[in-house]
């Protein structure tokens, strides 16, 4: 892996191969379980999506993981329900993630202002 950084640290990223060959960087976002399986949210880098600047939201990718820990592998979820549920979890879990990390970085301002 290259050393360029951008606001990205190495360890948050995954590259995924298509069947071509093409190799594309996302930024990982959460892994979480819903229903007894296990899913893997990602989002497009800045880099790579300057291509698509048509609009300016950010696409998260959800994928199912498969296989044993030596194994593990990143599945397109071809149910369009399957889909839609894990991206609501998605949204929740990472919804309540995001509101633990601001709420301990205020924690911390309140107590550096005491």
């Amino acid at each position: 892996m290259k050393e360029e950084r951008n606001d990205y640290t190495e360890d948050n990223i995954v590259e995924l191969v298509d069947d071509d060959g093409k190799t594309y960087r996302y930024e990982h976002l959460l892994t979480f379980s819903y229903k007894g399986k296990w899913y893997c949210a990602l989002t497009q880098l800045a880099e790579a999506a300057e291509a698509s600047e048509e609009d300016d939201a950010e696409e998260v990718a959800i994928y199912r993981i498969e296989g044993d820990e030596e194994d593990e592998r990143l599945v397109q979820i071809e149910d369009d329900d399957e889909l839609d549920e894990a991206f609501a979890e998605f949204c929740a879990q990472y919804e309540d993630f995001e509101d633990a990390d601001e709420a301990a970085m205020l924690d911390g301002a309140e107590e550096d202002d005491l």
